[in-house]
């Protein structure tokens, strides 16, 4: 059996001696000749901590180190939370800001008198009587708020108590270990102390489970624990009360309420100025598929402005940000099953973090169930169906970096001004790539990428690993190339390239018996079975960000191979464009500059490795000469393309079904004067996305289930909607968002440029460069087109 190399890198497991020891020690000691390192106005020595029953209970009757947990995080190296004095001061601001000091709040008050004293509803000697009125009720409301929704830090004994309580369900639930490094977080807790500023951690998100696990590092690593900005919906009984006592401060979905996102801005400024650290998810919501989802720019642009507002208008020359991005990577997610009920299309199951406590405490005291114990079917073949899977958990840090040095604040404009001129994209970007940059790629996802190619070269359900170990090589050789920069990744591919290919029999068998539910393995035969494909997905995805620019190009050259058109460089270099424009949103492409993915290198790379030929007739071009391999990895693109074909026929389909109801339909709401008609004319994203999945399912050769989950359509409905091809708009109730075509000619001209793509087909419209040209002017958003290219019939339409 080959040894455990997974955890090369990662020298602390953070549920071990969790009780006994609840403070690691760091690779480079914390500083102790003052009693604080941090210079801020109210910062108090003194902790609560109270004398409970618990409490006493925690310090007499058990092994843990009780009094040990959090003692020196708060004070001496952050201001000191727990301090009433500090809660009354956080309370006292949030009032000021509501009562006297946010101009804010004043000009919202007059627009509405304003609106009201134009409509005749008041006179002119009432508007101030009315102000005072007005603004009295807002400012009442979000003084409820605040209190219902901003952090209270009662005491240490509820962190105490809550690191005990988690540690003791998480230990349960992930006997394997979370991982990190000393090194790591060491590094940046010196970083911090040189010169003391708020941290803005940023990690990816997949799981509920990543909200908690940074306040475990907190703790562990003597470190003050971060707010959190979390939804509403957590905000229930004791658990809300206790979410508050940790730093959670509960925003609602929508921003809809006037003075909402204001409010949140003014706390939050609060916490920086206080350098308090703050954990925020910039891709608002789960990624169910592995992959980064887009950045959301709202909190984003909160923390520009409160930046920009300290220094030009507060004067305030030395307050900084410290962003953090910060890897998180599961060997199996805790909610993977209820992920792969919603991409295909089943609705979403409400799930929580409380949801994930309450099962670990059922279980806490349950029997401990053998990782080893596998059950086996008649026809030898494991069955995982009803078995808990977890594995180990792996955070990265990435390269963090001062908002100071992105945000040119010299150029001679106001707050309000410059904030308008700052590259909120670019941030995002460059901070998701920063957490790609140093991801983690665990054995699972090798095979599961592997397994995932193989079964798509060869369309078989059936995998015998003898046959699955030369493409399993393959994948590791490529991934090994595009993870030079990355230690931890290079040493544990360097592994698998050492393994003989009984070792790599054992690791595939692993993996599965350990890792997947759907897929599974016969141990005596060493052959792999593909319950359901839609398992590969995340462990195909935790791997594909490294390659895709490479796959993108096999892909092409695959398109173009004995084709009309010469694969020559420049033409290469048109359809890259247009593939890198249709995937950008799944890749997050732009901002994101690395030699190794430009075209001309990954072109001499295949040529190199013997993989394609240049010919140097005429002006150049490029011929395959292993087919496999380009094939191995050109397939990866498909899913991506095939999405699109899905959605754009769904859409002409589902609109013409509309069409053709609408005025029966809408004679029956005649009489009903406040009837929206846009529920007749057009379908809702809901509808659309559900009769993709409906209509797939109904074809006797249905398309890959990759290729009609929910993640990737909604993602190219918005890309979509970007060239203006389609519109998203809500209704008047702003309740629903509908979907309308704006422009069929180029719709249908980009439905059949694809689906010619998928076919690997260039024998229609990728025939000659015109062509090519005309859908990058879409993709351009060049609205002064070429006008030689002919859209598809309906006819044709209905075809593809």
């Amino acid at each position: 059996m080959p040894a455990d190399i997974s955890n090369s890198d990662f020298d602390v497991n953070i549920l071990e001696g969790a009780f006994t020891s609840p403070n690691i020690e760091l690779a480079l000691p914390l500083p102790m000749d003052k009693k604080s390192y941090v210079d801020i106005d109210g910062n108090h020595e003194d902790l609560r901590s109270n004398f409970s029953i618990i409490t006493n209970f925690f310090r007499y009757f058990t092994s843990v180190d009780y009094d040990n947990i959090y003692k020196n995080n708060e004070y001496r190296y952050s201001i000191n939370k727990f301090h009433p004095k500090f809660q009354q001061k956080m309370m006292d601001y949030m009032d000021d800001q509501l009562e006297n000091s946010d101009p804010k709040l004043d000009e919202l008050v007059y627009g509405l008198i304003n609106q009201e004293l134009s409509l005749k509803l008041i006179t002119a000697d009432q508007f101030y009587p009315r102000f005072n009125e007005v603004k009295a009720f807002i400012v009442n409301h979000y003084k409820k708020e605040n209190n219902k929704n901003l952090p209270a830090f009662l005491s240490l004994d509820v962190i105490r108590i809550a690191y005990v309580t988690v540690m003791k369900v998480f230990t349960k639930m992930f006997p394997q270990g979370i991982w990190c490094s000393n090194r790591e977080f060491s590094a940046m807790y010196q970083r911090y102390l040189k010169d003391p500023m708020s941290i803005i951690f940023l990690p990816n998100h997949q799981s509920h489970v990543d909200y908690i696990i940074i306040h475990l590092l907190a703790v562990r690593f003597q470190f003050p624990v971060p707010t959190v900005i979390a939804g509403e919906n957590l905000n229930v009984a004791v658990f809300g009360k206790w979410l508050k006592s940790l730093g959670a401060i509960f925003i609602p979905r929508s921003m809809s309420d006037a003075y909402t996102e204001r409010n949140l801005s003014n706390i939050i400024e609060f916490m920086l100025i206080n350098k308090i650290h703050t954990e925020v998810f910039i891709e608002g919501t789960r990624s169910r598929d592995g992959k980064l989802l887009l950045p959301k720019y709202g909190i984003l642009k909160t923390f520009v402005k409160i930046f920009l507002k300290q220094r030009l208008e507060e004067l305030n020359p030395d307050f900084d940000l410290l962003f953090q991005p910060l890897s998180i990577t599961y060997e199996r997610i805790y909610e993977t099953d209820g992920y792969l009920k919603e991409l295909i299309g089943q609705d979403k199951k409400q799930e929580s973090f409380l949801n994930i406590i309450n099962n670990g405490l059922k279980n806490l005291y349950g029997p401990v169930e053998d990782r080893n114990a596998i059950k086996f079917k008649k026809n030898g073949f494991n069955d995982n169906s009803d078995k808990n899977l977890s594995g180990k958990i792996f955070i990265k840090l990435g390269e963090g970096f001062n908002i100071s040095s992105f945000v040119n604040e010299d150029l001679p404009l106001d707050s309000d001004t410059l904030i308008e001129s700052i590259n909120l994209k670019k941030l995002g970007f460059q901070t998701l790539h920063l957490v790609n940059h140093v991801a983690f790629i665990p054995e699972a996802a090798i095979v599961g990428a592997s397994l995932h190619m193989y079964y798509y070269y060869y369309n078989t359900k059936e995998i015998p690993i003898e046959k699955l170990i030369p493409v399993l090589r393959l994948v590791v050789d490529t991934l090994y190339d595009e993870n030079e920069h990355h230690v931890t990744n290079k040493q544990l591919l360097q592994g698998f390239k050492d393994y003989t290919d009984d070792e790599l029999t054992q690791v595939v068998k692993e993996q599965i018996l350990y890792f997947f539910r759907l897929i599974s393995v016969n141990i005596k035969t060493n052959v792999v079975r593909i319950g359901r494909s839609i398992e590969l997905i995340y462990f195909k995805n935790l791997t594909i960000h490294s390659v895709i620019h490479m796959c993108k190009v096999a892909f092409i050259l695959l398109l173009l191979d004995g084709g009309k058109i010469k694969p020559t460089f420049l033409v290469i270099n048109k359809l890259n464009y247009i593939l890198t424009g249709f995937m950008k949103n799944e890749f997050l492409f732009d901002y994101n500059y690395n030699k190794r993915d430009e075209l001309s290198f990954i072109l001499d790379n295949l040529e190199r490795k013997g993989y394609i030929r240049f010919v140097a007739e005429g002006e150049g071009y490029y011929s395959v000469q292993d087919r496999k391999y380009l094939e191995l990895f050109g397939n990866l693109v498909k899913p991506f393309l095939q999405s699109y074909v899905n959605l754009i026929r769904s859409t002409f389909a589902i609109i013409e079904v509309k069409k053709s109801k609408f005025l029966e339909e809408s004679k029956k709401h005649k009489e009903d004067k406040n009837f929206d008609y846009d529920e007749l004319r057009f379908p809702t994203t809901k509808t659309l996305l559900k009769y993709i999945i409906s209509e797939n399912r109904a074809l006797k050769t249905p398309v890959s289930t990759e290729s009609v989950n929910k993640q990737y359509l909604l993602s190219d409905l918005y890309y979509l909607n970007n060239l203006q091809v389609i519109q998203i708009f809500k209704n008047k109730a702003k309740t629903k968002a509908f979907v309308k075509v704006m422009n069929i000619r180029d719709l249908s001209i980009v439905l059949e440029f694809l689906q010619q793509l998928v076919d690997l087909n260039a024998l229609g419209l990728i025939s000659n460069v015109v062509n090519i040209n005309y859908v990058i002017d879409i993709i351009d958003k060049n609205f002064d087109r070429e006008t030689e290219v002919e859209p598809p019939s309906t006819v044709a339409i209905a075809k593809l």
